[in-house]
């Protein structure tokens, strides 16, 4: 049973991670421009800031 857990601690981990990778990555994509998507941007981007993760210098809020 335990080493069922780990397994499922390890996956959640590396999917969590990953996600957070690949909305790294949208936040640094220079070709999007869509004004209906600030806030939802802006959250992401503080909670990104919040744990410590560098999104770029593109964002002046």
């Amino acid at each position: 049973m335990k080493d069922e857990q780990e397994f499922y601690r390890c996956l959640v981990s590396d999917a969590a991670g990953r996600a957070l990778l690949r909305i790294r990555d949208i936040l640094s994509d220079e070709t999007l421009n869509d004004t209906a998507c600030f806030y939802k941007i802006q959250a992401i981007i503080s909670l990104l800031s919040d744990m410590g993760i560098f999104t770029g210098t593109r964002h002046d809020f």
